[in-house]
């Protein structure tokens, strides 16, 4: 999916993550205004934006 349905559904509560970031960092959800980026050994990072390259990728998946 492309980054427009992945804020879809960070905005109603769920958790993405993309094909590239497989083993490095897990999903990312959204809390208000602000995403949370979970890496895969658990530490959680804030971010307010997302880099370019996110932006534009279709590696973007729902996390169940």
């Amino acid at each position: 999916m492309n980054f427009s349905e992945a804020l879809k559904l960070m905005k109603m509560g769920s958790k993405v993550s993309r094909e590239l970031w497989r083993g490095h960092l897990h999903c990312v959800y959204r809390v208000g205004d602000l995403f949370v980026s979970v890496c895969s050994n658990g530490t959680e990072l804030i971010k307010t934006e997302f880099a370019t390259t996110d932006i534009l990728a279709k590696d973007w998946f729902l996390v169940t």
